[in-house]
Parts: C-alpha cells; sequence; structure tokens
C-alpha cells in the first residue's frame, strides 16, 4: 500500500480532525466524499420538489421528452459555509463551481428527444489536519498530518426519450461517471532530526450507470413520475494502478405534481439510494447508510401559467447524508426562494435560487448559504 494511501485512509478514519481549513463540506470527508444534485436552478428552488417532471433537470431521463425544440442552460453556484466538529469551529469557507449545465432537443416532427448534461456527482474537495504521537526506532514524537484534496466526479448523461401519446413520456440514459482529484499529503515530526514528508498524487475516477425513468399525466392537473438508477462502480485509479473499488448505489424516485388552480404549481419527489452498498469497501472506520430525501416546493405564476411573468418559487427539502465515522447518520435541512426573469420572448431565461442549508449529526454541526444563478437559451 503506498504512503498516500495509507496515510490518507488514516486520516479520513478520525471522526473529529483537528482542523478543516476548507473543504466543499465537513460531511465530504467521509467515505467517497459529498453527493452532487443534478437538479437545475429552478428545481433546487422548488427543493427539488419538481426535480421527477423538470427537463431541466437530470434525475428522471423521460422528461427530455418534454423539449419541443433546442434548449440549452447552464448554472453558476458560491456557497459559504461554516461548521463545528469537536473542538474546530471553522467560518468563512466559500467556493465557486459550475455545478449543472445540459443541452437537449426534439429530433424534427418526431416524438423522440435527447439531451447531454453534465451534473456533480461526487464532490472530493477537502483540507484535513491532525496531529498525534509516533513511536519511531523507540521515541514517541509528534507528528502533524496534512491531507489536501481538491476536484471529484461528474455525472455525464446522455438520454433519449419518447411521448407516447400526449399523457404519456418515457426515457432512458447511460452515465459515464468521470473525474480526478489532486491529493497531497504532508506529514511534520516535532524533532529535526526527521525531515518533513510529502507526497503528492493526481487520482482518477471513473464508473457507469444507467437510468429508465416516465412521466404520466393523469389529467390536466395531476401528473405523475417514477425513475430507478442502477450504478456499478467507482474505480480509483492512480496512473494505470487501481487503488480502490467502491460499490455505488441503486436509487429510485417517484413524485407528484399538482395544479390546484391556475397559477399555483405544487410538486414533491422522493428519492432513496442504497449508498450501505458501500460499506464493505470502506472499511470497519466508515460507516454507510442508505438515503431518503424529500424535496417539496411551490411556483406561483410563471411564464406559461398566465397570472404573472416573474415567478415565485419556495422549496423545502429533508435530506440522509450516507457517510459517517459514528454510528449515527447525519441529516441535512434546506429551504429555498427563487424566481426568474425570461426575456425575449421567453426564449432566454435567468433564474436565480437562494438556499439556506442545515447539516447535523454525525459529531458535527454545519450551516452554509447557496445562491445560484441559471440561464436557459431557446434559440
Amino acid at each position: 500500500m503506498s504512503v498516500v494511501r495509507h496515510t490518507c485512509m488514516m486520516l479520513l478514519a478520525v471522526g473529529l480532525p483537528t482542523a478543516l481549513p476548507a473543504q466543499n463540506s465537513v460531511y465530504g470527508v467521509q467515505g467517497i466524499g459529498f453527493p452532487g444534485r443534478p437538479l437545475g436552478v429552478r428545481a433546487r428552488a422548488l427543493g427539488g420538489g419538481n426535480a421527477a417532471f423538470d427537463p431541466g433537470s437530470a434525475l428522471n431521463p423521460a422528461t427530455v421528452a418534454g423539449f419541443t425544440g433546442v434548449a440549452a442552460s447552464l448554472s453558476m453556484g458560491t456557497t459559504f459555509r461554516s461548521y463545528t466538529a469537536g473542538d474546530s469551529s471553522v467560518s468563512g469557507l466559500q467556493e465557486t463551481r459550475f455545478p449543472f449545465a445540459m443541452v437537449g432537443s426534439s429530433l424534427g416532427t418526431s416524438p423522440l428527444a435527447v439531451a447531454l448534461s453534465s451534473a456533480p456527482y461526487l464532490e472530493r474537495t477537502f483540507d484535513v489536519q491532525t496531529s498525534g504521537t509516533a513511536v519511531i526506532r523507540g521515541e514517541s514524537l509528534t507528528v502533524v498530518d496534512r491531507v489536501v484534496s481538491d476536484g471529484g466526479a461528474s455525472d455525464l448523461r446522455g438520454a433519449l426519450a419518447v411521448r407516447l401519446g400526449r399523457s404519456f413520456l418515457v426515457g432512458g440514459a447511460v452515465h459515464l461517471i468521470s473525474g480526478s482529484s489532486t491529493l497531497r499529503v504532508r506529514r511534520e515530526f516535532s524533532s529535526s532530526l526527521y525531515r518533513t514528508f510529502a507526497e503528492q498524487s493526481q487520482l482518477q475516477f471513473a464508473g457507469l450507470g444507467a437510468s429508465l425513468g416516465a412521466v404520466l399525466r393523469v389529467s390536466p392537473g395531476l401528473q405523475l413520475g417514477a425513475t430507478a438508477r442502477m450504478d456499478n462502480r467507482l474505480d480509483v485509479t492512480r496512473d494505470t494502478t487501481l487503488l480502490q473499488t467502491t460499490d455505488l448505489p441503486s436509487s429510485f424516485a417517484g413524485g407528484i405534481r399538482l395544479i390546484p388552480v391556475r397559477g399555483i404549481t405544487l410538486a414533491t419527489t422522493v428519492a432513496w439510494r442504497s449508498w450501505s452498498n458501500a460499506a464493505a469497501d470502506l472499511g470497519a472506520s466508515v460507516r454507510a447508510f442508505d438515503t431518503w430525501e424529500v424535496g417539496t416546493g411551490v411556483e406561483i405564476g410563471g411564464i406559461d401559467q398566465g397570472t404573472t411573468r416573474i415567478p415565485v418559487r419556495l422549496g423545502l427539502r429533508y435530506a440522509q447524508l450516507p457517510f459517517s465515522a459514528r454510528v449515527t447518520q447525519g441529516k441535512e435541512w434546506t429551504v429555498a426562494a427563487g424566481t426568474g426573469v425570461p426575456f425575449v420572448g421567453g426564449r432566454v431565461a435567468f433564474d436565480v435560487v437562494l438556499e439556506r442549508a442545515l447539516r447535523d449529526g454525525a459529531g458535527a454541526r454545519e450551516e452554509a448559504w447557496h445562491f445560484a444563478v441559471g440561464v436557459l437559451v431557446v434559440p
């Protein structure tokens, strides 16, 4: 086993590191990272409630059949975080990402449509520092270990969907999980007789998956959606050497979308993922849990609903977190608010969302603000 892998596994097994100067999330240090969300800005503003029906998100491949022409979208988000873990309290953490992009189109006059998208699958950005003692040649020394990781894996999806009549959409997709992270390991000794050790590696992530989905329009005011996804495993390599293989989850999601009156849309999506599949590959020091996620939201107004051209979007989300160094599982609550501004007769739209997230459990507590802007272009 390489020194990089050995030291990394040792540090990540620590439930409460003494310092975490910067990271995607304190909950992303354990396991294989912090799970991403394949959602556009509009869906995030609704707490993910409309994810099972939104063609601008990448959860349900059947929604691709909702494209009536060419459309492209891109989002950018900035997150501000603070956390408490054990005796450590850190604030002022900040990062900016381009988390989601999609391009889709119907195929001529046929009922078929296709889409390509890129969404975050997992984040592996963290900075972990711990101190302890080591016995070297019979002498007990104080050592300071630091592991810094920067990167993650993206979910690259290609989807094909078909509209069967006026009320039923069905689709499928293939997923390529790909990415990299730069891993730096450093150890300092309290004795000047020993030189500081440092090593850097470039890790590559690779995996495959497939998904199926459907959307049924029961009535003008009621839609049902469902999707299932199977991912195989995540391979971590350095150069051509396979360092680790981790089983990835299967996932199932279902949703309901209601339009009780003109101009108001209510939507809820529930998802389950079998992250415990990874437990055997992570070792006894890290626990992996299956997770439930529930998102619900309301949209008032909108360009296609007749009451106002500027919609108001509100959302609420509850999610369980998959990895922990303790027997307890972390959880997350998120409230969201957003809107959208259309231009050029609706061919260009800017969407914005502000989210407030609270994560708790597994020996830590984290608070975060997330602001994102998305642009949708329909040529």
